[in-house]
């Protein structure tokens, strides 16, 4: 039965639900943007990590600059003996 408006119960029910709807779809749309955009940033970020961790370290004592990840002299480990 429409009401003092001239429409439906029914009716607005009905638009309410679409426009429900469309909010809804509105928002998973975002949501997926935000888990795109997120993980953009985080590979950029690792990306970034890892560029970083590589580092040339000053020449010391009569040795070559060297190569250097975490703090550590690539060629010379203490943890595995020289090969000549």
């Amino acid at each position: 039965m429409p009401g003092p408006e001239g429409i439906s119960d029914l009716d607005k029910n009905r638009a309410l639900a679409d426009w429900l709807e469309w909010q809804l779809r509105q928002v998973r749309n975002r949501i997926r943007e935000l888990e795109v955009r997120e993980q953009q940033e985080a590979r950029a970020r690792e990306r970034a990590r890892a560029e970083q961790s590589w580092k040339i370290q000053p020449q010391r004592a009569g040795r070559p600059a060297m190569p250097s990840i975490a703090g550590t002299q690539c060629g010379n480990d203490h943890r595995y003996p020289a090969h000549d």
